[in-house]
């Protein structure tokens, strides 16, 4: 995915997700908010591997291992289920033609994590 487009997902999915749950701005801050950027840099850069090693395997590895990590450090599994369909839903307005891809791979994550 060209970088422009994958910003532009990225920037768009924080927005919603703090809009959605202003508690985490409460709870960690601006630090949080930066490292809630960087985790969707990571999603996509998941995508991207697992995309072309076509093994969406890869994609579902890493949400099981992020998952555990994450509720570890006392967030909600449907925290990171959340945002990766909201990743999906995005890319459903997107032209870059890795997006439909992406969407089924991010599927996939989900349902390893469910």
């Amino acid at each position: 995915m060209n970088q422009q487009a994958r910003e532009k997902v990225i920037d768009e999915v924080v927005i919603e997700i703090y809009e959605a749950y202003p508690e985490i701005l409460t709870r960690f801050g601006e630090a949080g908010k930066a490292r809630c950027y960087e985790d969707n840099h990571h999603h996509f850069d998941h995508l991207d591997t697992a995309a072309k090693l076509g093994q969406p395997e890869v994609f579902s590895n890493y949400a099981i291992w992020l998952t555990n990590l994450l509720t570890a450090r006392g967030m909600n599994k449907h925290h990171v289920i959340d945002n990766f369909q909201r990743i999906h839903d995005r890319l459903e307005s997107s032209a870059d033609p890795q997006a439909s891809t992406y969407q089924h791979i991010l599927l996939q994550g989900i349902q390893a994590i469910q």
